[in-house]
């Protein structure tokens, strides 16, 4: 049972478009733009899994290395110019993000989509994501 998250850019030309109107001095092609997003959502989700104290109800994040199969299961794919994929290999990664019965979801994924969201300049709210376990 792994994840993915299905990051679409939409509204990204409005996005690029407003970042060259501000005091952007290099114009960002979608590409590149989309290129960087999804790097910067990997490492942000790669940081949320690290970390060498497990993670409790009051602080789910970093969820925390035993064996470092999640860590080293997390990918990022950029299929065109308005989307990246990130995802993780790892079986119980799907676990971590949605909980069982036994467990509260942690959401490593999601909470990085949220931080990656207040970082970047313009309408971020016009991105629209999917996560997904399979």
């Amino acid at each position: 049972m792994g994840i993915q998250a299905t990051v679409k850019w939409k509204g990204l030309t409005k996005l690029v478009k407003g970042i060259e109107d501000g005091k952007a001095k290099t114009k960002p092609s979608l590409s590149e733009f989309t290129r960087k997003l999804g790097k910067d959502v990997l490492d942000k989700y790669q940081e949320n899994l690290s970390g060498a104290v497990p993670s409790t109800a009051a602080r789910p994040l970093p969820v925390g290395v035993v064996t470092g199969e999640l860590l080293a299961g997390a990918r990022v794919k950029q299929v065109n110019q308005y989307r990246t994929d990130v995802y993780n290999d790892a079986g119980h990664s799907g676990w971590i993000e949605d909980g069982t019965s036994k467990m509260a979801p942690r959401r490593p994924l999601k909470n990085a989509l949220d931080q990656i969201e207040e970082t970047v300049p313009g309408r971020m709210g016009e991105v629209t994501r999917k996560i997904t376990s399979s």
